[in-house]
C-alpha cells in the first residue's frame, strides 16, 4: 500500500468506520468528551435517548444519540470544550463532531484550535490514526 502524504489543503475527517475495523465504539470516545455532569444526565454510552439534530448548512434532520445532542447544543458555546491545551486529536475529533463531520483541511482546523498550521499537519499526517481522524482521499 502506497503511502500518502496530506498537505495543508488535504481534508480530514471522523471515519466512522475506523471504529468497527479496530474494535472501538465511536460512542465511548464521544461520552468521554462531555462533563461529569452531562455524562451523568446521559448515563453510559449508547444507552441515551435518540434527538433529532438540524443541521445549519444543509437543513438535513438525523437522528442523534443525546450525548451527541449536547455537545452540539451546550458545549459548543462553551470555551472551556476546546482549549489551546486541549490535543491536537481530540480538538479536531471535537470540531469534528460539532461540525457534523464536514471535511476540513488543517488550516481550517489549525485556525478554530488556535494552533499552527504546521503543528496541526504534523499531528494528522502521521501512519497511526487516532479517534478515526483519517484524510479524505480524491477518487
Amino acid at each position: 500500500m502506497k503511502f500518502f502524504r496530506p498537505t495543508e489543503n488535504t481534508k480530514f475527517h471522523i471515519d466512522y468506520s475506523w471504529f468497527e475495523e479496530n474494535g472501538q465504539d465511536v460512542r465511548v470516545l464521544i461520552h468521554k468528551c462531555l462533563t461529569p455532569e452531562q455524562q451523568e444526565r446521559v448515563g453510559a454510552p449508547g444507552q441515551s435517548e435518540l434527538y433529532d439534530y438540524v443541521d445549519d448548512q444543509t437543513g438535513e434532520v438525523q437522528r442523534v444519540d443525546q450525548a451527541l445532542h449536547i455537545i452540539r447544543t451546550e458545549n459548543a458555546s462553551d470555551p472551556n470544550f476546546i482549549t489551546p491545551r486541549t490535543p491536537v486529536f481530540e480538538a479536531a475529533f471535537r470540531i469534528f463532531l460539532l461540525n457534523n463531520n464536514q471535511p476540513l483541511t488543517p488550516v481550517d482546523l489549525s485556525t478554530m484550535m488556535k494552533r499552527k498550521t504546521t503543528e496541526v499537519l504534523a499531528q494528522l499526517s502521521g501512519r497511526t490514526v487516532y479517534n478515526g481522524i483519517k484524510p479524505m482521499f480524491d477518487a
